[in-house]
């Protein structure tokens, strides 16, 4: 009978071991930090590496001021009016075509 509580201890315990793998993180050149503004993480041209759900897509309305920050402010408050729930945008920037965002929610 210990033989066979002992021989459970050691398996359970070698499960745990294998089960439990320790992943060493390492930065590649292309791993940076993002901006949060308004309360989103900004994303311009990039991915996060978090999983996430797409929320859905704003485009920019006509405008005559064609500089970034301005565009970007006008898709920031745009999307929090129409996705609340957010934690993310992830800008795309058309030169003569319309900008837009998705906005995301991460997992």
């Amino acid at each position: 009978m210990k033989k066979i509580i002992i021989g459970n201890l050691i398996g359970i315990s070698l499960m745990f071991l294998v089960a439990f793998t320790f992943i060493n993180y390492e930065p590649k050149k292309a791993t940076a930090e993002v901006e949060q503004m308004q309360g989103l993480y900004i994303f311009t041209d990039s991915k996060p590496v978090l999983e996430y759900e797409y929320l859905g897509t704003v485009k920019a309305a006509i405008s005559m001021d064609g500089q970034y920050q301005g565009v970007r402010d006008k898709l920031i408050k745009k999307a929090k009016k129409d996705f609340p729930t957010a934690d993310g945008l992830m800008m795309q920037f058309k030169s003569g075509g319309t900008d837009k965002c998705d906005a995301i929610k991460f997992k």
